[in-house]
This record gives C-alpha cells, sequence and structure tokens, in this order.
C-alpha cells in the first residue's frame, strides 16, 4: 500500500519542525551511542578522502577553461588586451586601458570565487551521491530500532540507492544553481539600475541564497529516509516540501558547518552526513519521540 503524504503544515507549524530538526542533530549522536551505529561516522571521512585524490587536478583544470572561455569571449567582443592598447587616442582610451591593466587581475580573483563556490557545491553533492547507499542504511537501521519495521540488505538495493542517489543529487545540484544564478542576476541587475534599492535588499538575497543551499542539503538528506517509507524520489521531493520546516532546519546545521572559514568542508563531511541522517530518520519514524 502506497504511504500517504502528509498535509503541509502551517507556517508556525514549520518553524516549530525548523526548530525541532535543529534539535534533532545534537541529540543524534547519542541516538547513534544509544543504537551502536558509531562506525557510520567512518563514512564520510573515507567519502572526502576519495573526493579528494580523485579530484586532485579538478580545480585548477576548471578555473583554466573558465578562464579559456570568458577570454574567448572578451576577444570576440572586442575587449583584447593587444586591442585596447594599440587602439586610437580618444577620450575614453585612458579609462579602457586602465581596465585592460585591471582585467587580468580582476578575471584572477573572479574565478577564484567562482571556482571555489562550484567546488563546494559539486563536493556537497558528490558526498551526497556517494553517501547515499550509507544514509539509506543508517535510515534503515534506525527505522528498525524505531518500529521493528527491516528491510533486507541486497546488492540490488546497493546499487538501486547509489543510482537513486546520483539522480537525486543532479537534480538537486541543478534547482539549486539554478535558483542561486537567478538570485544573482537579480543582485546584477539591482546594483546597476537601482543601487540604493540593492544595499537594502542584499541581506535578504544572502539569506535567501543561503536557505536555498540548506533547503536542498535538508532534501538529500531526507530522501534517505523516505526511501525507507517506499517513496520513489518524486514523490520524496513532494514530501519534503509538505515538511520543509524539517528539511531547512537539518540543512540548516548542514550550512553553518560548511560555513566555518578553513575547516568548512571537514566538519560538514565529519559532522554532517550521518547526524543529520540520524535526526531526520528518528523525526520520521519516531514523530513524537
Amino acid at each position: 500500500m502506497p504511504t500517504r503524504l502528509p498535509i503541509a503544515p502551517t507556517p508556525p507549524a514549520h518553524l516549530r519542525e525548523f526548530l525541532r530538526a535543529a534539535r534533532g542533530w545534537f541529540e543524534a549522536f547519542g541516538i547513534l551511542r544509544k543504537y551502536r551505529l558509531q562506525t557510520y561516522h567512518i563514512a564520510g571521512p573515507a567519502v572526502l578522502l576519495c573526493i579528494t585524490m580523485a579530484g586532485a587536478g579538478l580545480t585548477q583544470s576548471l578555473a583554466d577553461a573558465l578562464r579559456d572561455a570568458l577570454t574567448s569571449g572578451l576577444s570576440s567582443a572586442g575587449l583584447d588586451l593587444n586591442n585596447l592598447a594599440s587602439s586610437p587616442d580618444a577620450w575614453y582610451s585612458d579609462a579602457l586601458l586602465w581596465g585592460a591593466s585591471k582585467l587580468d587581475w580582476m578575471l584572477e580573483w573572479g574565478l577564484s570565487l567562482l571556482v571555489f563556490w562550484l567546488k563546494l557545491k559539486l563536493t556537497k553533492y558528490l558526498l551526497l551521491t556517494l553517501m547515499a547507499p550509507v544514509m539509506s542504511a543508517l535510515a534503515g537501521a534506525i527505522r528498525q530500532r524505531e518500529t521493528g519495521t527491516s528491510t533486507p540488505f541486497t546488492v540490488r538495493q546497493l546499487l538501486r540507492d547509489l543510482y537513486r542517489g546520483v539522480r537525486m543529487s543532479v537534480a538537486l545540484l541543478a534547482a539549486e544553481l539554478g535558483l542561486s544564478l537567478g538570485l544573482a542576476v537579480i543582485g546584477l541587475l539591482l546594483t546597476v539600475f537601482a543601487a540604493p534599492v540593492a544595499v537594502l535588499l542584499s541581506p535578504v538575497l544572502l539569506v535567501t541564497g543561503w536557505a536555498i543551499g540548506a533547503y536542498f542539503y535538508g532534501a538529500a538528506v531526507f530522501d534517505a529516509v523516505y526511501e525507507q517509507s517506499e517513496l520513489d524520489w518524486r514523490a520524496s521531493l513532494s514530501r519534503g516540501w509538505a515538511e520543509r520546516g524539517r528539511l531547512l532546519g537539518i540543512g540548516s546545521v548542514f550550512s553553518l558547518l560548511l560555513a566555518v572559514p578553513l575547516l568548512g568542508v571537514f566538519l560538514a563531511t565529519f559532522l554532517g552526513p550521518i547526524p543529520c541522517t540520524a535526526a531526520a530518520a528518528r523525526l520520521t519514524f519516531t514523530p513524537d519521540p
């Protein structure tokens, strides 16, 4: 019998669920100890090590590709450094030459920030993809201990979990990048055409962008849990939106860990997927602990 989707909570209920989910992350460490599931913590560091070794040259390759594409585009638009340097004298020549002299510097820093942002997004979703079978197994273990219902392990199920993780991660990454790009375009347009409004709305845009990333991380975590309820990935997305307070609460924890300077990726890997999955599973299978 298919699992019925819950009725979406009211806004105050979403706030309560957000706080319960965030509190559940702190309680998850005790749950893992109680059920003797601490060995799942090994999965995060192991997967991060594999990602780091496999992607050693990714950053430089991505930066080179973006730099070549941008330089080619500027040259096509007539903004090549050599053309600017040999342009005839005009009232705007000094300004153009000054801008051209700073172009390399601006491209270098701009590309560095862009590559860093993209690498964070790709690392996050690659981590979630590779850990999908582990997160699903953990959700199943907690479900068994909370409800007595178990799902037998099979190699076929393992492959299905990995495939589902790939499909869900691609869908969530595409949605997050699309929404983030939309916010960036809005911010750029406001900066160019309505600078005072851009100053006033910049905190709103920043918080919205952060909330988008947090929500999609929460969706990836809860998908591993919803899978144990035999929901397909589309039903998982629908139920996730109905319970968006929970998703945002779990995802906020990961986003805050990821935002820690220098150590963010490591903290998010060690303290993110496994405790967040444990918290999400307990919220789902024991709604009123």
